[in-house]
């Protein structure tokens, strides 16, 4: 484990030091996020809006907010994996990767240190704009909680992050399983319109998706409503799901290198 947190840190370390270098991309990326957000926010209240409609839609505004930053969480979680392997093969560097005394997982999990930092970090400019400049009623000490929950509900992302890896190693193509993930889920999230106006048989599946149940205990984690012992049921799915993702993943990534180098294809991209 001391070895692990060794090279995360050290890869972490390495890709800051690149990221910071552009400064002017950080400057356009927090601009953007400033614009996305006020457009939104403007969309939801207007000069013929009452004070407690603008009350009523200022939550709703908030929870599609945080609904789009746990969409690029899990997108982030979900690319970052297959992305490293594309370059990896792409540069002629993946054979030599997987032949250092570090393990592919080791470098796969080391990879995702900056994006996770990048997704942390818009996570938080969206929460302080929407607190110190549209002035939503959140207190800045439930920010940790939040964050937790929101990296907790993204592990069986993770996990199928390692399924999109392994099948780039095999077939080294681009693949749809983030697709096909990601706008499943993304159509269950209850985010752009409640999951109540679906069929009773699909309401029950969108009560089981990361992203669904992320989105209702982290907005109520950062109003301070947030009740463990009734989020519990619905933790409990999540951590079901990551000990079913997240092994799976590694095994896959695992099998598809043996079945790689068997046929001898680990650089042909």
């Amino acid at each position: 484990m001391n070895d692990f947190l060794q090279k995360f840190l050290a890869f972490l370390r390495k890709d800051l030091k690149i990221a910071i270098s552009y400064k002017f991309n950080l400057f356009i990326q927090v601009l953007g996020m400033v614009f996305v957000i006020s457009l939104i926010f403007f969309s939801f209240n207007d000069s013929t809006t009452s004070l407690n409609q603008i009350n009523s839609k200022n939550v709703e505004f908030f929870k599609l907010l945080v609904g789009i930053a746990l969409i690029d969480f899990m997108f982030s979680s979900m690319s970052v994996f297959s992305r490293e392997v594309r370059l990896a093969q792409t540069h002629g560097t993946f054979e030599a990767l997987i032949l250092t005394k570090t393990s592919i997982i080791t470098i796969l999990f080391s990879s995702y240190a900056l994006t996770f930092a990048r997704s942390i970090f818009r996570i938080l400019i969206y929460v302080l704009i929407s607190k110190l400049i549209f002035g939503i009623d959140i207190s800045l000490i439930n920010i940790p909680s939040f964050l937790a929950l929101v990296f907790y509900n993204s592990i069986p992302y993770i996990g199928i992050g390692l399924f999109a890896a392994s099948f780039i190693i095999l077939f080294k193509v681009g693949n749809i399983i983030n697709f096909l993930v990601g706008l499943t889920s993304i159509f269950f999230s209850g985010i752009f319109f409640s999951i109540e106006a679906l069929p009773d048989n699909l309401v029950n599946i969108g009560h089981n998706f990361p992203l669904t149940i992320s989105l209702d205990n982290t907005t109520e984690a950062l109003f301070g409503t947030l009740n463990l012992l009734n989020a519990s049921p619905d933790l409990l799915k999540v951590l079901y799901m990551s000990s079913f993702f997240l092994p799976t993943g590694i095994f896959l990534v695992y099998y598809s290198l043996k079945v790689a180098k068997k046929n001898g294809n680990l650089s042909y991209y």
